[in-house]
């Protein structure tokens, strides 16, 4: 079968010059240009020149990783949209409002977001139907697949950003007994290539993944894909889409509110050598290669180009 032909509206500096501050961005950018045959559409001219020659146009993060187009340019009467469907990746949906307008205005057919619920919390007037949850993906070799052992801790770990209402949880779990802080974060303090912070998350025994309890902010960030897939013990703040992703409490991951965190993480820290924590990590790394690895993620955004109906 040959390749679907993707239209990739990006910036190529974004992906060239590092600037992306997750983990998992650039090693999505490269596995989405291999796996689809792509053009990368980086202005309006080339945008005009080729959006008519694929089969599906991505717009990727719209100022923050790619230029603003005028996606009804395309035609002979540059009035047109192209034929295939036009998918708005999306993340921190409580920064730029004015997001909603340019998705409704533009004639975008889907939204990929990152945080789904958040995002029909923000964006009121968009579709539900339009809004396809497409949560961080973790590339296959990362996701660690050797014997999950405990490491002799009794701390928990925390890290990241600690600036601004979206933190409020992560810097009172900072703040409790038995959790033990480190300042490197993806945004403020990013020490670490991408490959290596995955290394070094993967000699933790228990994770802290949390923001705040706002429904500004309860957003499943990174952390907790990349926790789970290194084989830690992900203990993971409550948030809108937790179980929509999978994450279950017990199963696969501990969950917690900031009312009950004492309680919730007492057990583990009273015996962390207990075997059973270890097969909760073992359940969790098995979510994240089911259901949240790159490959996974690019399956599922082939099926909804390939059942796409038409406009």
């Amino acid at each position: 079968m040959a390749k679907m032909r993707l239209g990739l509206i990006i910036d190529p500096e974004f992906h060239m010059l590092g600037r992306s501050v997750c983990a998992l961005t650039p090693p999505f950018i490269e596995a989405l240009c291999r796996r689809f045959d792509t053009r990368l559409l980086w202005d309006q001219r080339r945008y005009d020149a080729l959006c008519w020659e694929v089969d599906f146009i991505y717009y990727f993060h719209p100022t923050f990783a790619a230029p603003m187009i005028r996606l009804a340019r395309a035609g002979r009467l540059r009035r047109s949209l192209p034929p295939g469907p036009i998918f708005w990746g999306l993340s921190d949906p409580h920064l730029q409002p004015w997001r909603e307008a340019a998705i409704l205005d533009q004639g975008v057919d889907f939204v990929l977001a990152y945080y789904r619920r958040p995002t029909l919390h923000h964006f009121g007037r968009l579709p539900p139907e339009k809004v396809i949850f497409f949560p961080w993906a973790v590339p296959d070799p990362w996701i660690d697949t050797g014997p999950i052992r405990y490491h002799g801790q009794r701390e928990l770990m925390i890290f990241g950003a600690a600036q601004g209402e979206a933190y409020t949880v992560r810097n009172w779990c900072r703040r409790q007994p038995g959790v033990r802080s480190y300042e490197m974060s993806g945004v403020e303090n990013k020490v670490m290539d991408d490959r290596r912070f995955f290394e070094w998350l993967q000699g933790f025994d228990a994770v802290i993944a949390a923001g705040s309890e706002s429904p500004a902010y309860r957003l499943t960030t990174p952390k907790y894909y990349e926790t789970a897939a290194a084989g830690s013990l992900l203990v993971a703040q409550t948030t809108d889409d937790l179980a929509e992703a999978g994450f279950a409490d017990g199963l696969n991951c501990l969950v917690f509110s900031q009312a009950d965190f004492h309680e919730k993480v007492r057990p583990w820290r009273e015996a962390p050598d207990d075997p059973r924590w270890l097969e909760i990590r073992r359940a969790g790394r098995e979510l994240i290669r089911e259901r949240h690895s790159l490959s996974r993620r690019l399956d599922e955004l082939e099926g909804y180009v390939r059942a796409w109906p038409g406009r």
